[in-house]
C-alpha cells in the first residue's frame, strides 16, 4: 500500500459533487461528506468487488442519507453520513478499502519513524477468546513486557472485570494505573500497569532459536530516517555472524506498509523481482523492480529509469533456507513480501491463507470530516503481466491453535522449524 494523504476539497470546485441535501445556504456537512466519499469510491475503486460509478452509488444510498437528515436541512452533521459510508465500504468486502480515523493515520506516520502507536498502550497484541485475551505479542520495553507478560499468556481480568478487547482499550485510554490478571499455563499473576505511548517497539527484531534466525516483521512502513528493509538486511548479517543455518520470517498479524519495501526486503533473498501497478486509465501503469542491488521504475510506454530512492545503503544477500509464517491477518504489503519469495521458489510459506488484499493497492485520501478512506485503486500484476492472486495460499497449511499456544506450543513456528531441519 502507498499512503497518500490528499484533501480532495478541489472536487467541489470541479462541480463533481451534486448534493440532494442542499438549501439556499449550501449542502449540509453530511451531504458534502457523503458526496466526497462516494466520489472517491465510485471513481477510484479498481479492486476485486463490483462497484457502480459514483453517480449510481449516490443514487443507491442517497435515500438513506435523506432519511437520516430528515428535518435538519443544512445543519445535518458529518456523524449522520459516517455510518452510511461505512456500510458502503462494508458491502465491498475488500479488506484494503476501509475508513480510517485521524488517530489511525497518526499511527501510520509513527510506524514510518520506527515508533509505536500514537495513543497510550500497554504494548500487547491480543486475540479474544471466551476465557479472556490471548497474548500474541508482548513488545519489549513496554509496560506489559516489563511487568512479565509474554506471548502465550492469557489475560483473564482487567480492573477486576473479565478481560475483553473493549475493556483493555478503555483501560489504556484512561491513562491511569489499573490491575491486570493473567495466567501462564494455569498459574495466575496480578500486576499493575499504566499505558504509555510506545517508542521503538515496532522495528523488526531477531531471535535465535537454536541455529535458526527468526525475524519478526511487524509492518513495512518506512521513511527517510527509518527503513524497515534496511533493518532486515542488517539483521541478516547479524544472523549470519551468529551462525544461523536457516531463516524464519514471521509475518503473522503483520500490518501493511509500502509495497516497495516488500520488494526491498525480498531483494535480500532473490536476485530479481518486481511488480506493476495496473491503473484504470490508459497509460497510467507503473513498474517497480530490481536486478541484483539495482532498483528501477518504468512508466507505461516509457524507458526504465534507475530508482535511486529505493537503493539500500548496506544491502545483503542470503542463500540460507527460508520459511515464511503468515496468518489470516497478514495483509497487503506483508502479503506481497511472502508472495515474492514463494513465487520465486525461494521460501516455503507456512500458516493460514492471508487477509485477501494481495491483489490490490492504493492510497488513503483525506475526507472533509477529518476521517480518511483507503480505496483499492490499483491492481497488482507480475512483471510478465499476470495478475497477483487476491490472497496467499500457504505451501503448508497450519491453522492457528490458541489452545496449544496457551500451553506453550507455537504449532506454526514448530512446523517451520521442522521444515528447516
Amino acid at each position: 500500500m502507498t499512503l497518500r494523504q490528499v484533501m480532495t476539497s478541489g472536487l467541489f470546485a470541479l462541480g463533481l459533487l451534486a448534493s440532494a441535501q442542499t438549501t439556499a445556504t449550501g449542502p449540509s456537512p453530511a451531504q458534502s461528506l457523503f458526496d466526497q466519499a462516494t466520489f472517491l469510491i465510485g471513481f477510484n475503486y479498481n479492486g476485486p468487488a463490483t462497484v457502480p460509478n459514483f453517480r449510481e452509488l449516490r443514487r443507491q444510498y442517497q435515500p438513506q442519507l435523506d432519511q437520516a437528515c430528515a428535518g435538519q436541512g443544512n445543519r445535518c452533521g458529518y456523524e449522520k453520513a459516517r455510518p452510511i459510508i461505512a456500510s458502503i465500504v462494508e458491502s465491498l468486502k475488500d479488506p484494503f478499502t476501509v475508513m480510517m480515523t485521524r488517530a489511525q493515520m497518526d499511527d501510520d506516520e509513527r510506524y514510518m519513524a520506527g515508533l509505536g502507536p500514537s495513543t497510550p498502550r500497554i504494548g500487547v497484541w491480543v486475540r479474544q477468546i471466551p476465557q479472556g485475551l490471548v497474548v500474541l505479542e508482548s513488545f519489549s520495553n513496554e509496560p506489559a513486557f516489563e511487568a512479565g507478560v509474554r506471548r502465550g499468556d492469557l489475560i483473564t481480568q482487567i480492573g477486576g472485570q473479565p478481560a475483553t478487547l473493549a475493556r483493555l482499550t478503555e483501560a489504556e485510554a484512561s491513562k491511569a494505573a489499573f490491575p491486570l490478571t493473567y495466567t501462564r499455563r494455569g498459574t495466575p499473576s496480578t500486576i499493575t500497569l499504566t499505558a504509555k505511548v510506545a517508542e521503538s517497539t515496532m522495528r523488526p527484531r531477531l531471535e535465535m532459536v537454536g541455529n535458526t534466525a527468526v525475524i519478526r516483521i511487524y509492518h513495512l512502513y518506512s521513511s527517510e530516517d527509518f527503513v524497515v528493509a534496511q533493518r532486515v538486511h542488517d539483521i541478516l548479517r547479524e544472523a549470519n555472524s551468529r551462525g544461523a543455518r536457516g531463516i524464519v520470517i514471521d509475518l503473522r498479524d503483520a500490518l501493511s506498509g509500502f509495497d516497495t519495501d516488500a520488494l526491498r526486503v525480498a531483494s535480500a533473498f532473490i536476485d530479481q523481482g518486481g511488480f506493476i501497478y495496473d491503473r484504470r486509465w490508459q497509460g497510467g501503469d507503473e513498474t517497480y523492480g530490481f536486478q541484483g542491488n539495482n532498483f528501477f521504475t518504468q512508466e507505461e510506454g516509457g524507458e526504465r529509469a534507475a530508482a535511486g530512492g529505493l537503493q539500500l545503503g548496506r544491502p545483503s544477500r542470503t542463500q540460507l533456507p527460508t520459511v515464511v509464517l503468515v496468518n489470516r491477518n497478514t495483509i497487503n504489503s506483508t502479503e506481497m513480501l511472502a508472495y515474492f519469495l514463494q513465487k520465486a521458489g525461494r521460501a516455503r510459506v507456512v500458516g493460514e491463507p492471508t487477509a485477501g488484499a494481495l491483489g490490490q493497492s492504493g492510497s488513503a485520501d483525506g475526507l472533509i470530516s477529518g476521517d480518511y478512506i483507503a480505496v483499492s485503486s490499483l491492481r497488482m500484476k507480475n512483471l510478465d503481466g499476470s495478475p497477483f492472486p487476491q490472497r496467499l495460499t500457504p505451501d503448508v497449511a497450519v491453522p492457528e491453535n490458541l489452545e496449544a499456544l496457551l500451553n506453550g506450543q507455537d504449532v506454526q513456528l514448530e512446523r517451520a522449524l521442522e521444515l528447516l531441519r
